[in-house]
C-alpha cells in the first residue's frame, strides 16, 4: 500500500535570537532550555500540523476529508515542503521512478528492491511448455487514474502488471514453436507483445518502459521429445513421399498402358489401311492384266482374221505351201541331210 512519506527535512532552523552564554551555576541551564523549547514549540507544532515533505523521487495527490472539495484531487503535488492540514487533508505519495516486476524461477535473480514472481510458462504451438523469464519496467504516469482503477498502495502490481503481463506473454510467444525462441520470429512477437502490453498499461495509468525477454528454460524431456517428434515428422514425410511415388508409378503404368493401347489401335488402323491399299493394288493389277489380256486376245483375233483374209487373197496357195513346209520341217526328228535345194518347196510338197 502507498504510504505518505513523512521524510525528515534536512535543514536547521536559523532564528534571529541571541542566546546568552551558558552558565552551569544554579538553575541557569534549565531555565535556558525551557526558554528555547518555548520559542521552538510553535514552529514544531506548525510543522507537524500544517506542513509535510514530499521526497524528490515521489509525487503526491491531495485527499481532502470533508468540505465542498472532499475527495481525491487531480492536481499533482510536486516534491518539496507542501501544505497538509492535519485531519482535514492528506497527501498520498506515489513513486515516480522506474519500477520493476521480475518473472523468474531463479532464486539468484530475486531482490528486495523490486517485486519478483514465478516465470511465465508459455505453452508453444508444438506442445512444449517453456518457462520464460520476463522483466517488466514501468512507471506511474497518471496517479489519479491508478488510484481510480486499483486503489491506494501497490495493488496495481497485481491488478495491472502481473494480471496483464502473464496472459499477453503466453498469447504472443505461444504462437511460436519451441525452437523458434532463438530465431528472428521471437523478436517480431516480442515487439507485438510490447505494443499490446503498453496499451493495457496506459489504460490503467501506467507507462511501460520496456519488456525484456531474458531467458528460456525448456523441460528436461525436451530433447527426447524433440527427437521423437523429428523422427515422427521424418516418418510422415517419408510416407508422404512414398505415397506420392506410388501415385506417380500408378500414373506411369496407366500412361504406359494407354500408350500401348493407343499404339495397338493405331497399328490396327494402319494395318487395315495397308490391307485396303494392297487390296486396291491387287484389284488394280488384275483389272489391268485382264484389260491387257483382252487387248492381246483381241489383237490375236484381229491378226488371225487378217491372216485368214490374206489366205483368201492372191498368193494364198504359196503361203499355204510355205506353212506346210514349215510344219513338215518341225515334224522331222533326227538329223536332216540336205541333198536338194531346200527352197524347192514345190518338189517337197509333191513328194509328200
Amino acid at each position: 500500500m502507498f504510504e505518505s512519506a513523512q521524510g525528515k527535512p534536512r535543514f536547521s532552523a536559523r532564528l534571529p535570537i541571541k542566546f546568552p552564554a551558558l552558565s552551569f551555576k544554579g538553575g541557569g541551564c534549565v531555565s535556558f532550555l525551557a526558554k528555547v523549547l518555548l520559542v521552538l514549540a510553535p514552529f514544531i507544532f506548525l510543522r507537524a500540523c500544517f506542513i509535510t515533505y514530499v521526497p524528490p523521487d515521489q509525487i503526491g495527490l491531495r485527499q481532502i476529508s470533508f468540505g465542498s472539495s472532499k475527495g481525491l484531487q487531480k492536481t499533482l503535488v510536486r516534491p518539496g515542503y507542501r501544505r497538509q492540514i492535519r485531519s482535514y487533508e492528506t497527501i498520498r505519495t506515489f513513486p515516480k521512478n522506474i519500477q520493476v516486476v521480475e518473472f523468474t524461477n531463479s532464486e539468484t535473480e530475486r531482490s528486495q528492491d523490486h517485486r519478483t514472481v514465478n516465470a511465465v510458462n508459455v505453452p508453444t504451438v508444438d506442445g512444449y511448455p517453456v518457462a520464460v523469464d520476463v522483466t517488466v519496467m514501468y512507471r506511474i504516469a497518471d496517479p489519479f487514474l491508478v488510484v481510480s482503477k486499483s486503489g491506494f498502495g501497490r495493488a496495481y502490481e497485481d491488478n495491472v502488471v502481473i494480471r496483464f503481463t502473464d496472459p499477453i506473454v503466453k498469447q504472443f510467444l505461444g504462437e511460436l514453436r519451441a525452437e523458434e525462441f532463438y530465431r528472428d520470429q521471437r523478436l517480431v512477437k516480442a515487439h507485438a507483445l510490447k505494443a499490446a502490453l503498453a496499451e493495457r498499461f496506459a489504460a490503467h495509468g501506467l507507462q511501460l518502459i520496456d519488456v525484456l525477454i531474458r531467458q528460456y528454460d525448456y523441460p528436461d524431456t525436451f530433447q527426447q521429445l524433440t527427437e521423437q517428434k523429428k523422427l515422427q515428422d521424418q516418418s510422415v514425410l517419408t510416407n508422404r513421399e512414398l505415397t506420392k511415388q506410388a501415385e506417380v508409378d500408378t500414373r506411369l503404368k496407366q500412361t504406359t498402358q494407354e500408350g500401348i493401347n493407343s499404339i495397338n489401335v493405331r497399328s490396327a488402323e494402319f494395318q487395315a489401311q495397308i490391307t485396303g491399299i494392297n487390296a486396291g493394288r491387287e484389284l488394280y493389277e488384275r483389272s489391268r492384266h485382264a484389260e491387257a489380256d483382252l487387248l492381246v486376245r483381241k489383237a490375236e483375233a484381229e491378226g488371225s482374221e487378217m491372216i485368214n483374209r490374206a489366205m483368201e487373197g492372191p498368193g494364198s496357195d504359196k503361203l499355204l505351201k510355205l506353212r506346210k513346209g514349215l510344219a513338215l520341217l518341225n515334224s522331222i526328228k533326227g538329223p536332216i541331210y540336205i541333198t536338194e535345194d531346200p527352197t524347192d518347196l514345190g518338189r517337197l510338197s509333191s513328194n509328200h
